[in-house]
């Protein structure tokens, strides 16, 4: 037995050299499979047995016409706020680009993203009570949106 031979085995007492030990290999597996499995369930689709119509919402929740106006108005309001207060951040944004605040670049590239998704969200919204139809797609969004913008072009 040589001098290494008994210094590893010493040394081997004294310091776990696992490395496996160390890092935890079953721990970080089950947390990356677990990760994985609710990326996937987030983007699954899941179909409902019965569709609600846009009818019998109106007539579950004792909705009048006048109520559907207003709160479509109210989502319209709130979804050109937050596109101003998207834009607002995008431009505030460029100035911490100029004065070279990467952090705070971030943080508020990202809050201007936030605000973009719930501009999107409330004129959605808007777009499925105008609609009188659950459900929408979001490419007949796209398409009105669009075809707005021809209607306007000479």
């Amino acid at each position: 037995m040589g001098l290494w031979q008994g210094t590893k085995k010493i040394v081997g007492h004294i310091v776990d050299v696992r490395v496996d030990r160390w890092v935890d290999i079953d721990s970080l597996k089950d947390s990356t499979d677990y990760f994985w499995d609710q990326c996937k369930n987030l983007f699954r689709v899941q179909k409902s047995e019965h569709a609600e119509s846009f009818e019998e919402a109106i007539d579950r929740m004792a909705l009048s016409p006048e109520i559907l106006a207003k709160q479509s108005q109210r989502f319209l309001m709130l979804s050109f706020f937050f596109a101003l207060m998207a834009i607002a951040l995008v431009i505030y944004t460029i100035v911490l680009y100029t004065l070279k605040n990467w952090m705070g670049m971030g943080i508020c590239l990202s809050l201007s993203l936030y605000a973009l998704s719930l501009a999107f969200r409330f004129h959605f919204w808007h777009f499925q009570i105008t609609q009188k139809k659950l459900g929408c797609s979001v490419w007949s969004w796209c398409r009105l949106i669009l075809a707005t913008k021809r209607k306007n072009q000479p």
